[in-house]
């Protein structure tokens, strides 16, 4: 087969080719850089921004994050006061309200330990996970237990696990019934505290997990963002 020198130029020429104009070759390369420009530019709007499979997945991960986050400081607050109301120091809030006679700051904390606490309630039931129900069985089985003991100074139990305050007959105890429920060594602070602890540290578990599957998925932007459920893993 005969080749022309004009077609032949045209193909392979350098610079620009045959009458001015850009070569065969050079066309078809522009093409395919053009294409792969334009590849790499989606590639990179997909990790900036939260539209698209990978984006969801981030924005995903980030609430996930969040809520974890938000279950750790319910979890460490409640475990804060449960600490501060067994405390049996002579700096205790016990020990301070025996020598001024006033409950108030037990009464305080009492009511500071039960809204963290049912916070913390709220966060395990709706994390749904596997780790978390087990925790909230415990906790419900705890305050159910002790439920008598809670009640003869106002704190009720509700059927979901929650606290309930009645404040006018909480202020109505007397300072040693308070001491009895909330100072008791192995009481129900006692052991709650116990258990929040294990929140806490549970919670700050899951949120690096999903810090790492967030790093992961920016790595591998093909990677699988299908998840089922809302946004917990059951295996947890």
């Amino acid at each position: 087969m005969r080749i022309t020198r004009n077609y032949l130029s045209s193909l392979l020429g350098s610079g620009s080719g045959v009458y001015g104009q850009p070569s065969l070759l050079q066309q078809a390369l522009s093409r395919s850089k053009s294409r792969k420009t334009v590849r790499n530019s989606a590639l990179l709007n997909s990790l900036s921004k939260t539209s698209g499979p990978l984006g969801q997945t981030a924005k995903t991960a980030g609430q996930t994050q969040k809520f974890y986050a938000n279950m750790k400081y319910h979890a460490g607050q409640a475990a804060d006061y449960a600490g501060k109301l067994t405390d049996r120091s002579d700096g205790s809030v016990f020990a301070k309200a025996k020598e001024s006679g006033d409950n108030a700051e037990v009464l305080s904390q009492i009511e500071s330990f039960v809204t963290q606490y049912n916070h913390m309630i709220g966060d395990l039931r709706e994390s749904g996970s596997r780790t978390d129900m087990l925790y909230l069985t415990q906790l419900n089985s705890l305050s159910g237990m002790d439920s008598l003991e809670l009640a003869s100074c106002g704190v009720g139990r509700s059927a979901d696990g929650t606290l309930t305050v009645n404040r006018d007959k909480l202020a109505a105890t007397d300072l040693e019934t308070l001491e009895k429920v909330w100072n008791r060594s192995g009481g129900f602070a006692d052991k709650a505290a116990d258990w929040a602890d294990s929140v806490e540290a549970g919670a700050e578990r899951n949120r690096q997990a999903e810090a790492s599957s967030l790093y992961g998925n920016r790595l591998n932007p093909y990677m699988s963002s299908n998840t089922n459920g809302s946004y917990f893993n059951w295996l947890r």
